[in-house]
């Protein structure tokens, strides 16, 4: 499992806590974490990826948001935020990335960002951008909808499985 699974999950973790040592030790909690929680697995609400990630997202976001992680970044320099985390791997040379990201508003890439790239929870993201909640959670889904519904046509693309890396790589080439 984590030969299959670490480097896109290294991935997911890396962009919100953005430090190669906390990603490592945050990788190896998820594992740690799915290991003994594997009988909370249903394979009707999801895939294995799916919920993985789920777990090694939530556990990023846990540890951006405690106190010595925030005094911990505020020393650390700039070189450490510059990282080959390993998903360069990915082949996406088959898709038009201007014009799947075409597709989406602005304001729809926006939510895709703050919420999978840069950790926010949805009522924090909808306070700093002065949204309700509600419209907060519906620009997300139509957001994943529509490049759910793109990549349909894929051949040799898991959707489910690659998304959330996938939606990091895009947005990062477009911003």
């Amino acid at each position: 499992m984590y030969k299959n699974y670490s480097d896109a999950l290294y991935g997911v973790i890396f962009r919100i806590v953005k430090d190669d040592f906390v990603a490592q030790n945050v990788l190896q909690k998820t594992f740690l974490k799915v290991w003994e929680n594997i009988s909370q697995f249903d394979d009707t609400k999801g895939t294995i990826f799916t919920w993985m990630s789920r777990i090694a997202r939530n556990n990023a976001i846990d540890t951006v948001r405690l106190k010595s992680f925030k005094v911990q970044q505020k020393t650390e320099s700039f070189d450490s935020l510059v990282h080959n985390n390993g998903t360069e791997n990915i082949d996406i040379s088959g898709l038009d990335v201007s014009k799947l990201l075409s597709k989406l508003d602005a304001k729809y890439r926006v939510i895709l960002d703050k919420i999978y790239l840069e950790g926010y929870s949805h009522s924090a993201l909808a306070e700093e951008l002065d949204l309700p909640i509600g419209t907060v959670k519906s620009r997300l889904r139509i957001g994943i909808r529509t490049l759910r519904d793109e990549l349909k046509g894929e051949k040799g693309i898991f959707v489910g499985a690659i998304l959330l890396l996938l939606l990091a790589k895009l947005l990062f080439q477009w911003l």
